[in-house]
């Protein structure tokens, strides 16, 4: 099945005309924040770690997508408060922080930080939690921390995104319309980046409010770096990790009436996508865009409450 059109942010974001047809956050009540850095010694920062909830209790890792900062996990680190250990991160030139190098790619180098984090903390039977792009980064980091990683919750996203839009799209030609869509991007004056990204705010939230924050992150964010994290995300084909990924994974994916395809039929294109996993549960979010945590706040706080209950005791 075609999809033409998405609730996911990295490709509804911008409107090319080059587009093909089928793309269309130590203690409780303590926050801390860290920078976590390229080099362990006087690197640049390539993300920022802001740790809140209780100590002790089960680690949860949440990692925003594009343009994204760890501020959009707010309202789910005050509904976890006491029961999680949170470690929230914003990646470099996302929603205000400062850009970074980009020359190791911004997905990969976000998962090698996140590695060495869970490596220095010594983490273990964590969840990583990660919206779009930073569902990519999550699956990464399980696969590559398979002994410190024990569930996967990805929030509207998928490993090969083009295939989304596209089934029988190579991962070569992938590759190469994320190389073009960068380099247009790039090109772009500020005034028509903006105005791309506010043509895509209405399957970003389903609220005027959602709306107005996810462009006000767009627009704190670094040109560039969106850029080239963009190409990453629409032009790689992540779905190789999937066999090295032992962690239960949990798929939530947005739905809301009027999307081109039922809830039901979404649900099995995504499913496809993760056919690999040894342990994989994908469940529809109804009533909600592309950020389900602003949408519905209520619904993805309890698929979260299951999975971080499911694992204590491990």
């Amino acid at each position: 099945m075609t999809i033409s059109h998405t609730n996911l942010m990295e490709l509804s974001m911008f409107k090319f005309k080059s587009v093909p047809p089928a793309f269309g956050a130590l203690m409780a009540t303590v926050t801390a924040l860290a920078a976590v850095t390229a080099a362990e010694a006087g690197g640049q920062e390539t993300l920022q770690v802001e740790r809140a909830g209780t100590a002790g209790a089960r680690t949860v890792i949440l990692v925003p997508g594009l343009a994204t900062p760890g501020e959009v996990w707010d309202g789910t680190v005050a509904q976890f408060e006491s029961a999680a250990d949170m470690h929230v991160v914003t990646l470099a030139g996302f929603g205000g922080a400062a850009p970074a190098d980009r020359s190791a790619g911004v997905i990969e180098t976000a998962v090698a930080d996140l590695a060495a984090l869970i490596d220095r903390e010594q983490l273990s039977g964590a969840v990583i939690v990660g919206h779009s792009m930073g569902g990519q980064i999550a699956l990464q980091l399980a696969a590559v921390r398979p002994d410190a990683v024990s569930d996967v919750v990805v929030v509207d996203s998928a490993p090969f995104f083009a295939r989304l839009f596209n089934p029988a799209i190579t991962a070569e030609q992938a590759a190469a319309f994320g190389q073009a869509t960068a380099a247009q991007m790039a090109a772009m004056d500020r005034d028509t980046y903006l105005a791309q990204a506010r043509m895509g705010l209405p399957i970003q939230s389903i609220s005027a409010e959602g709306q107005a924050q996810v462009m006000a992150w767009m627009e704190a964010s670094d040109p560039a770096t969106v850029a080239t994290a963009f190409g990453e995300v629409a032009g790689s084909d992540f779905s190789p990790v999937l066999a090295d990924v032992t962690a239960d994974v949990t798929v939530l994916v947005a739905w809301a009436p009027g999307a081109p395809v039922g809830a039901e039929a979404l649900a099995g294109v995504y499913s496809s996508q993760y056919a690999g996993l040894e342990s994989v549960e994908v469940g529809v979010i109804e009533g909600s865009r592309h950020f389900i945590m602003l949408d519905q706040p209520d619904a993805f706080a309890e698929r979260l409450a299951a999975v971080i209950a499911n694992g204590e005791g491990e």
